[in-house]
């Protein structure tokens, strides 16, 4: 439903300014399918995925006979392991087999890579951070053609990363993909242990993940949103931990998962990434899912924007939130990459302006997202 509207809403703008293009309409048209065909919807694995017991055991078993996979990780990224070692040790029918630098072949398991073929503790620079990193993960692939998915899980990186460095790892991702089109490349948010200004710059990465991820069409497991979520049992209901700090309202790691018996946490906190692993899997292997983040776009419940068009010399973005929230404004170029992000925290309930007057002419998108992932986008046509 996204793309159809993001269509229409390009369409509208670009049949406005006809006059102005003066025939340039075709130009206009090949962006706006270069647009369209990024624009579908990312796949979000976070809390709402986290029951194992909704997951069909047809799609476990496709998973292990199918679906052999690379994961690549430091400690951090050992709570994802972990938890496919409770699981299995509560049923055997969640069989996995890990192989450190090699891959196992078990049938009856799911398969996975662990590691690099040379190194098995993988820090950004072994991954996609560096050319020499890059060939280390094109070894493991090249290497094992079986393998689908691919994915790499962050440390505490984010919470010290800019926004050209979280760019650079979505760049890299995108050349891999590029390079391996039969493989799924995951992408990962960073953990929410970060508090004070070190969680607020991690949340900022993580939303221009979320936003990047939303806008192309991505697998992403939301690491840190499992991290903030927890399920009591007493109340039947989840629970969201946040922290203020310079007048955001943050997301950070629940109380419950404080602790550091296993990769930095607890072994409930390992457990619950671990069945939305499964759950991701079992997406990529087919399953449509029940627990998926929805994207909708603006009516009265959501937040809006628009932008009128044809704009000359700058662009007023308006934006409408129904109620006090967190919200992240992105505009990208034709090409779908992060150009600014004007604005980051949280707004206010009502009608806002956002003056964007440092873009050149052209064609580019602007996306709002808010909590839950929720979605709003408009077109901009700068002269």
């Amino acid at each position: 439903m996204l793309q159809e509207i993001f269509f229409c809403n390009v369409l509208e703008g670009v049949l406005s300014g006809i006059d102005i293009y003066k025939g340039d309409l075709m130009r206009y048209l090949i962006i706006l399918a270069g647009f369209c065909a990024v624009l579908h919807g990312a796949t979000v694995i976070d809390h709402n995925c986290a029951v194992l017991e909704q997951i069909p055991g047809f799609w476990i078993e496709t998973v292990q006979d199918d679906i052999p996979s690379h994961y690549a990780h430091t400690s951090h990224g050992g709570q994802l392991t972990y938890g496919l070692q409770f699981i299995e040790a509560d049923s055997s029918f969640y069989d996995y087999e890990r192989g450190i630098s090699y891959l196992p072949s078990v049938a009856g398991a799911w398969c996975i890579f662990d590691g690099q073929e040379t190194v098995s503790y993988i820090s950004p620079d072994l991954y996609w951070e560096t050319s020499s990193g890059m060939n280390l993960t094109r070894d493991v692939l090249d290497n094992n053609p079986e393998i689908e998915t691919s994915m790499w899980c962050w440390c505490c990186q984010l919470d010290y990363y800019s926004e050209s460095q979280i760019q650079a790892y979505l760049d890299s991702m995108t050349v891999l993909e590029t390079e391996y089109p039969d493989v799924t490349f995951i992408y990962v948010t960073g953990n929410a242990q970060g508090t004070d200004s070190e969680g607020l710059n991690r949340w900022q990465g993580n939303e221009q993940i979320r936003s990047y991820c939303n806008l192309n069409d991505k697998v992403l497991y939301d690491f840190a949103d499992l991290d903030c979520w927890w399920y009591n049992p007493s109340s039947s209901s989840w629970e969201q931990h946040t922290y203020s700090y310079g007048g955001y309202d943050i997301p950070a790691e629940h109380p419950q998962f404080y602790g550091d018996e296993y990769g930095h946490t607890t072994a409930e906190s390992c457990y619950q990434k671990g069945e939305a692993l499964w759950y991701m899997m079992a997406v990529i292997a087919g399953w449509q899912g029940t627990g998926i983040a929805e994207h909708e776009t603006g009516n009265d419940f959501y937040p809006s924007i628009s932008v009128v068009n044809p704009s000359v010399g700058s662009a007023i973005v308006s934006c409408t939130v129904p109620e006090r929230q967190n919200v992240r404004i992105s505009v990208y170029s034709c090409s779908g990459r992060l150009v600014e992000t004007p604005f980051i925290g949280e707004m206010d309930a009502g009608d806002h302006e956002i003056v964007l007057d440092e873009l050149q002419p052209g064609l580019y998108l602007v996306v709002m997202n808010s909590r839950d992932h929720v979605v709003s986008n408009g077109l901009i046509i700068l002269q």
